[in-house]
């Protein structure tokens, strides 16, 4: 499984393999309000989202952050971008406090001679 790490706002690359998982994580902290969700709706027939989860750091503090996972799945051989905002659900109007985005590059599985 590959896993992609994203402290910044910069376009990350991610090369994957057909049927491979890969996971992003990204800094988070919920007790803000903020929590990251898909920018855009992604192409389900290069990359399909698995799961979605918050890891709290350790130790485990009151308002202290931990990360959020992101595991997706390589469906379909191409490219395509996953774009992911960092912003409170509820503000409607505001532009997110971050943002990213992975340009992702879906292979054939290679064959074994």
């Amino acid at each position: 499984m590959l896993a992609v790490s994203a402290p910044g706002q910069d376009s990350k690359g991610i090369t994957a393999t057909n049927g491979q998982e890969f996971k992003v994580t990204l800094a988070a902290n919920p007790t803000t309000g903020y929590s990251w969700a898909l920018a855009k709706p992604l192409d389900e027939k290069i990359v399909k989202c698995v799961t979605n989860e918050y890891v709290r750091s350790a130790p485990q503090l009151i308002g202290s952050g931990g990360t959020a996972v992101w595991t997706f799945k390589a469906v379909g051989e191409g490219k395509t971008e996953i774009g992911l905002k960092y912003a409170r659900p509820w503000e409607t109007n505001v532009a997110p406090a971050r943002t990213t985005n992975f340009a992702v590059v879906v292979l054939a599985p290679k064959l074994d001679k």
